[in-house]
This record gives structure tokens, sequence and C-alpha cells, in this order.
């Protein structure tokens, strides 16, 4: 690699590191701790639906700008199960424990954790109802429930579907599911994976999940194979992955482990055939031993029936604030915000809840709003010490609402064999890092 790549790529991590140490907005949230706190006798609410990297990340930034806000997070499961590093678990690379995070911290620190279902939510009366019927009223209300399947876009594939051939685009059930199916293929079976069409969670991860499911074959099952179906032409990384599947699995040539079918080539998937382990191309019909389709995605049901989400199926915000645009006094953050040209990432929306917890804080303290500022860090595993990143610095357009990409760098092709394993490297610190922040 030459001199100039290779500072860009020393500039990149030190500025994660910086981000990993601080936090983003950590001297604006240091500054602004304590300041226009309320009145005594009157505590503002705000009520957080969803406890994931979004949902935890902004309950535990606001406590830490000013204590007296009673925060009040409402998230129906004791444990999250994360997906970040879940293709790990997936291959017996990690145990699933490991991505398994509580909320005791957050309920020690002073914040209200609430284990239930959140139903809906009364924007005039500013309350939120859950299912057992207790009515949580609020000052402002910070929606983080995720993402939720477009089933329909696939014909035969729905839930009960799913159980056979698994998305596994969630933690618990779903992974543990496909994880079981890949254990017990047969050596010589085929892997399919159908990747999803543009806008869904985690851009690179079908392919970070193909990479290491490609290694695990060629230890484990070698006379296997697996072949990515696609709803696109182009993926995210596809330079860095091809290149590493190369390296790795013997990419393009003939006895290649692993396989790319781009839209183009007919590798969208329309339909699945259930009885016959069986998917529909445009290409024509294929079989599989194993099947795992990632359907295409929106915002969740709960956004939906909140009036949160657009007719493209996400939820549009002001992205000064995270506020929906669509209902007033509630704010979305993490997969389900529309955010135009910010991917759906764990690094996006802990950087979306800072944003946001900073923007509550002026706006219920009469304080000016800050101007904000994005950023995405990405890292993908393509194997045993070897990782690829992207990093991504966004500036708000205020007249059109766009955050505008001002900073793109991927790991370039050139790049030393030292270079990849601090990606790696850098992977796992990351995700510490962002679960630090978010459980304690």
């Amino acid at each position: 690699m030459d001199a100039g790549a290779q500072s860009l790529m020393n500039d990149q991590r030190r500025r994660l590191l910086k981000w990993l140490a601080t936090g983003v907005g950590v001297s604006a949230i240091s500054a602004f701790a304590g300041n226009g706190r309320s009145e005594p006798g009157r505590r503002t609410r705000v009520v957080v639906i969803g406890g994931g990297f979004a949902g935890a990340t902004f309950a535990r930034t606001l406590h830490q700008l000013d204590e007296s806000i009673h925060i009040v997070l409402i998230e129906p499961n004791r444990f999250y199960h994360c997906c970040p590093l879940g293709a790990e678990f997936l291959v017996g690379k990690r145990s699933e424990q490991s991505l398994m995070f509580d909320y005791d911290k957050l309920a020690r620190s002073g914040i209200e954790v609430v284990h239930e279902h959140a139903l809906s939510i009364n924007a005039q009366a500013r309350q939120v109802s859950t299912r057992s019927g207790r009515i949580f009223g609020y000052d402002r209300c910070v929606v983080a429930t995720g993402i939720g399947f477009r089933h329909h876009t696939i014909a035969g594939y729905d839930a009960a579907a799913a159980e056979i051939f698994p998305h596994a685009w969630a933690g618990g059930g779903q992974l543990r599911l496909l994880g079981r199916q890949l254990a017990e293929m047969r050596n010589g079976g085929t892997v399919l994976i159908a990747a999803p069409p543009d806008d869904y969670r985690c851009p690179p991860g079908p392919y970070e999940r193909a990479s290491l499911i490609a290694e695990y074959l060629m230890r484990h099952k070698p006379a296997s194979q697996l072949i990515v179906l696609d709803a696109k032409h182009r993926f995210a990384k596809q330079a860095q992955f091809e290149l590493a599947w190369k390296r790795l699995y013997g990419y393009g040539s003939a006895d290649s482990v692993i396989r790319w079918i781009g839209s183009r080539e007919g590798g969208t998937v329309r339909g699945v055939d259930v009885a016959k382990r069986r998917v529909l191309t445009d290409g024509g019909p294929m079989e599989g031993d194993v099947i795992n389709i990632i359907p295409a995605q929106r915002a969740d049901d709960f956004s939906h029936r909140n009036g949160l989400a657009a007719d493209h199926g996400w939820c549009p915000v002001d992205t000064q604030t995270l506020e929906s645009l669509q209902v007033p006094g509630v704010h979305v953050i993490g997969d389900a915000a529309y955010a135009e040209r910010l991917p759906k990432s764990a690094f996006a929306a802990t950087c979306q809840a800072r944003v946001c917890a900073l923007a509550i804080h002026h706006q219920l303290h009469g304080l000016p709003l800050l101007e904000p500022r994005f950023m995405n860090v990405c890292y993908s595993l393509c194997g045993d010490d070897y990782g690829i990143s992207v990093f991504l610095d966004y500036q708000r357009d205020a007249a059109s609402n766009i955050l505008e990409v001002e900073t793109l760098r991927v790991t370039p092709l050139e790049a030393s064999r030292e270079d990849y394993r601090r990606e790696a490297m850098s992977a796992y610190s990351m995700f510490d890092s962002m679960v630090e922040e978010a459980f304690g």
C-alpha cells in the first residue's frame, strides 16, 4: 500500500478510536449536563419505546445530561439479542450469551425499565399505552422499535415459512435455527442466501454472513457450496468482499466455495416452495439444503400502527432533532428512522441516539438547538483476522433535510495483511464500546 492510502487508513482508525473513547457529541454532553434542570416539584418525563442499541444509548445519554428527567424505557424482552457479530455465532465462533445483554445497569442508574409491549401512542394526550393497560404520560416520546419484514414481496414466504427457511435477521430463535441447520447439513450440501433489496438493516450484513459461512464450509463441509442470490445488481463494499472471497475461498474459480448471482443475472428471489426446498428466481428454480431468506424490510409494525411511517415504509424525521415528520412530539431513532443517505447500522443508530438526546434536552430546557454531525462506521469480517470497513462522515443540509456524505473511505484494495488484521480487531473494539455505551 502506498503512503497516501496508509495515511488515510490510519486517520480513519484515529477518528474511530476517538469516537470509541469519547462518543459522538460527548463534549456537548459534558458541557450541557446539568444545564436547565427541571423546576422543583415537576419532573419532565421522556418515554423511550424499544431497548436496542438506539433506545438504550438514548436513555443513558439523556440521563447523563439531566438526571432529574424521569426516563421510562419500555421494552418487552428482559434480554437484548443483538445482531452485530451474529454471523460468528452462526458458525460457532462465539456463544449466544456474548450477544445477549440485560437492562440491570440502566435500572440501577435511575432509568425506569418496564418490560411490557407498547401498543399505542396518543400524541394529543401525550400518552403511551401498553398491552397490560398501563398508561405512561410524556413530554417527549422516542421510538426505537426497529424493522419489520415485507413478507409479501416473496410469494409463499411468511412467518410460518420463516421457520423452515429462516431469515435470522434478528437475534434469538431465528439465529439459533439457522445455526442448527448449518451444523446439521450434509457435506456436499448447498446453502442459499437470498439478499434483500434496499433499504434494509445492515447493508453489508448478508455478505459478511456469506463470508463466514463459506469459511465454515471449507473447514467442516468442504464438498459444500454457498450461493448468494441478490435482489440488487451491486452491494456494499463489493470490491472489498470479492477480493476477500477470491483470496480466501477461490471466488471466480471452478472450485470456489462461494458464488454471487446479482439481479441482472437472475438472482432476485420471487417465490419459495417450502415442500420442495426450492426458491424461484428470475433465472429459474434453485434447490438448497439450507435456505436463508432475508426478505425486504420496512419500519416495524408499531411504527406503522401509530402513523409514524410514510408510504415508502420508513419513518421520516427531521435530521436536526430526529423528531418525526408525521407525529409531533415523537422522535424516531435507529433502523426505523428514515434519514436520507444514513445507512441502517448499529453505529448509525447510536449516533442518532446521541443527537436526539441532545436535541430533546435542549427542547425541554429552552436552549438553542445544535447543528448535528453524523458518522457511520461499519466493519465486516470476511474470515479469521480479515476485516474490511467503510467510514462515512455527513454534513446536514438544513434546506433539504438530507445528510450529505462529506467523507467516504473504504479499506483500500491494496491493504496489507496486517491492515486486514487490524480492521478485524477494530470491529471487536467497536462492538465492545457500543455495548458499554448502551448497556453499561
